[in-house]
């Protein structure tokens, strides 16, 4: 699990650099929020079963609304 939060890290820095200017989610929430809401995504879209993962918002020490909020945002900034 340690390596694919690494890696999905490394992606998060990217997007967030790229549509950075096109939202204000990064004015909104902090860096592990974001990181935590696109690795939500990212699990969700590969059906990598989470049901094993339930707490794993607090790996981010995050919340569970932060990171609903947070995976919302993004949705709707891909769309």
């Amino acid at each position: 699990m340690c390596w694919l939060m690494v890696v999905l890290a490394r992606f998060i820095k990217a997007v967030i650099l790229l549509y950075r200017l096109r939202s204000s989610l990064w004015l909104q929430f902090k860096p592990h929020h974001i990181a935590a809401g696109a690795a939500y995504l990212a699990a969700k879209f590969l059906n990598f079963d989470l049901a094993f993962y339930q707490n794993i918002w607090r790996e981010f020490e995050t919340t569970p609304a932060i990171l609903q909020d947070v995976s919302q945002q993004l949705m709707e900034l891909f769309q």
